[in-house]
């Protein structure tokens, strides 16, 4: 079973998990909507079909020719996520009475970490960065599986059609759009110019989401506006004025989180000897599996501040 942090954090063992979790899922719609597959051991192999086997008709009496399909293995590894934050007990004391110190300084490192992953999920690459997972610039491979490049030069603006190619490579409609809030303004500026919107709905912690084509919109900050692409596709993170627009749908067969039994766990390392202080560290075994190759895309080599068009 694969559950999302949020509904993970009912089966939480102590109230300071808990909190943990709950918070993480509050502060990322990301995080909040993906499913996490538990791992026993610190990876998992999986089989993916690249190329169909193939058939044909036959004359009576002919010789039929055998064809199998391609098989190819991936595998994710649950990679150690996490820090330690010390809280100073002078200051935990003294202050008590104005500031939840020791939450303040917890929060600051669940932040931390909730940043940590969401870059990694987009961005994460495990060959050039073996301590990271593989995020979704790696997952999804620049094929026709998934890709539609914006155009053939380093960089060029949005064209609505290329995003409604790009909807209709993933083998069901994608349930979540997700894209710099930059990007959102330039669509939301083309809508706006043929007069037409996104349509919005309240979501369960009072925030107004926006959907395109009945398909729901993330506008992510870790989306960046600097990638750098060649001859369309995506190469870099940073180095150029591109982005990317990923389709996405969440499930253990799709876009699925792993992580180690324990989850996200906040640990009590106790009093240190050099200084007057507690520690306690933020820990988090985790990694990103991907399956099925047609249950997400992207549209990359995005003019950052082009013009979207139709």
């Amino acid at each position: 079973m694969a559950l999302t942090l949020t509904e993970g954090n009912k089966y939480s063992t102590t109230s300071l998990e808990g909190y943990v979790i709950d918070l993480l899922g509050k502060q990322s719609r990301i995080l909040e909507l993906l499913p996490f597959q538990e791992l026993l051991g610190n990876s998992l192999t999986y089989d993916m079909i690249t190329t169909r086997s193939g058939s044909a008709f036959y004359l009576v009496g002919e010789t039929w020719t055998e064809s199998t399909p391609v098989i190819t293995q991936d595998t994710v590894t649950l990679k150690i996520l996490g820090g330690d934050a010390d809280v100073d007990n002078f200051l935990k004391t003294t202050r008590s009475n104005q500031l939840d110190l020791q939450g303040e300084v917890l929060m600051d490192r669940i932040k931390s970490v909730n940043e940590s992953f969401l870059d990694t999920f987009y961005y994460g690459n495990a060959t050039s960065y073996p301590r990271e997972f593989n995020g979704l610039q790696t997952l999804i491979s620049s094929t026709t599986y998934n890709t539609v490049s914006a155009g053939s030069s380093t960089g060029t603006a949005l064209s609505i059609l290329k995003l409604q190619e790009a909807i209709d490579l993933v083998a069901t409609t994608p349930t979540h759009l997700a894209m710099s809030k930059q990007m959102r303004r330039y669509i939301n500026v083309y809508l706006d110019s043929i007069g037409d919107k996104f349509t919005e709905v309240r979501d369960n912690y009072g925030k107004m989401i926006p959907y395109f084509r009945g398909i729901e919109i993330i506008t992510d900050d870790h989306i960046l506006n600097t990638e750098t692409a060649a001859s369309g596709i995506y190469t870099a993170k940073t180095g150029g004025g591109n982005t990317t627009i990923f389709l996405m749908s969440f499930s253990p067969k799709a876009i699925c989180g792993v992580q180690g039994s324990n989850g996200v766990e906040t640990i009590p390392i106790g009093d240190l000897e050099t200084k007057d202080a507690k520690r306690w560290r933020i820990r988090w075994y985790c990694g990103l599996k991907f399956e099925d190759l047609r249950s997400a895309g992207k549209v990359d080599g995005i003019d950052a501040d082009g013009t979207v068009t139709a």
